[in-house]
């Protein structure tokens, strides 16, 4: 089988693989995106995650204020121009940006396909990596299309922002994984449509959005299903619309295994189950509900937390608390470290002000040729709480594009793109194409 040849290839479709491929491309790299699923979104599709977290400074800085220059606030931009995202919205110390995650998806897809450079791959999963070590050997990658059946892939960097660390578990690389018993909880989120919003007045924001008291006691009068009572309510930028999230406890007690597909299909029915009972219960009960429909359910469960890539350098939760900056930094973390440990509540630690995201977090250990972003970056636990979010993830695939393209024009290991370089390209191309629209 005679593989294709790009000098980038990107590993997953999620915020941090859009962002990676679209910068490799735009630093004139030859890209290719590859994702199993039949569209682009990662967690934002697939999971109905429906908010972008991490996109700003602050609240304290005043108005929304973009944390990082480049992609993820032209991004963010276009899918305002789109009708797929909202204004910015502060809630407590921080602001997040609502969105409509079916029509991310499409515009994300518009944009990759419409960026000169790539190739984009859908419903291709990865099966095989071979990653050597050596700097003089080619990478190759084996995908399975849905419509094409298998093919190899060589390139001269591969960026895995699977969410999962799949390319470099296949290929060999260092990586690294909680205990079942201390990884984040997973949630799950549908969307309801007819829902009399003007009705759920008094409840303004996160906190007051919890249907708390009534469905907690719901669950202790085992009219719900125990793990129910952690439940967020938040309505959509569009009338009527609103998400719902439960936050679901520690399946199969220490068990837990978000790497394996059974467990997770066997965790997604038992959430879908739950989820359909909460609905009867809040039509039943509640008058904003009385005439709810369900509009969306998710394609999977939203797993916060699975494997990570041992990068050169590793960030800490000590790092994310004291906002501790980097000379070789590239991008920048704003959210606070978030643990979802119990359902019912995460645990909050907000820092003292922005923390750097140092090139080397975004480059493997253990292979010169295989940069990391998102959820894959190389972080401890703590520091994933804050660094998972979305708008962290568009940053650091951004800057993990930009150093696979430096790499691969340059025939040099990843360890000798200079975190300087990769911070100038990002502001030329800011400078240089203001918008995405």
């Amino acid at each position: 089988m005679k593989p294709e040849r790009f000098d980038v290839a990107v590993t997953g479709g999620g915020a941090a693989g859009i962002a990676a491929a679209v910068a490799a491309a735009a630093c004139g790299a030859h890209t290719v995106l590859f994702e199993r699923a039949a569209t682009l979104g990662g967690n934002i599709s697939q999971a109905l995650v429906h908010t972008f977290c991490g996109l700003y400074l602050p609240a304290e800085s005043g108005d929304a204020v973009p944390a990082n220059a480049g992609f993820p606030q032209r991004f963010a931009d276009a899918l305002q121009a789109a009708g797929a995202a909202g204004r910015p919205e502060r809630v407590g110390r921080v602001w997040v940006l609502p969105t409509d995650p079916a029509r991310v998806a499409r515009t994300a897809v518009r944009l990759c396909e419409s960026t000169a450079g790539i190739e984009l791959r859908l419903e291709s999963e990865l099966i095989a990596a071979e990653l050597p070590s050596a700097r003089e050997e080619p990478q190759r990658l084996r995908v399975r299309s849905r419509s094409a059946g298998e093919s190899d892939i060589e390139a001269a960097v591969v960026v895995d922002t699977s969410g999962d660390g799949t390319a470099a578990a296949l290929g060999g690389a260092a990586t690294e994984m909680a205990e079942p018993g201390d990884l984040q909880l997973p949630s799950y989120i549908f969307r309801l449509a007819d829902v009399d919003t003007a009705a759920l007045h008094e409840l303004q924001g996160f906190e007051r959005l919890r249907v708390t008291s009534a469905v907690a006691g719901a669950v202790r009068r085992q009219v719900l299903p125990a793990g129910c009572e952690a439940v967020l309510v938040r309505p959509s930028f569009r009338a009527g619309d609103v998400y719902v999230t439960l936050n679901l406890p520690r399946p199969f007690g220490d068990d837990y295994a978000p790497l394996e597909p059974k467990r997770v299909a066997e965790l997604h029915s038992h959430a879908r189950r739950a989820a359909e009972q909460l609905i009867a219960f809040l039509r039943h009960t509640r008058a904003a509900f009385e005439k709810c429909r369900v509009a969306g359910w998710p394609e999977r469960v939203g797993v916060r937390e699975t494997r990570r890539v041992s990068g050169r350098l590793r960030v800490s939760g000590d790092d994310v608390r004291a906002g501790r900056r980097r000379d070789d930094e590239v991008a920048v973390s704003t959210w606070p470290i978030e643990l979802w440990q119990d359902h019912r509540k995460a645990r909050f630690e907000y820092p003292a002000g922005p923390c750097s995201i140092p090139l080397g977090a975004l480059v493997s250990r253990s292979h010169p040729r295989l940069a990391m972003a998102g959820r894959c970056l190389s972080a401890d636990r703590e520091a994933l709480g804050a660094l998972r979010v979305l708008g962290a993830a568009l940053a650091s695939g951004e800057a993990a594009g930009v150093a696979a393209a430096l790499a691969a024009d340059f025939g040099i290991p990843l360890a000798e793109v200079a975190a300087e370089r990769v911070r100038h390209h990002i502001l030329e191309r800011t400078e240089t194409t203001p918008s995405l629209r």
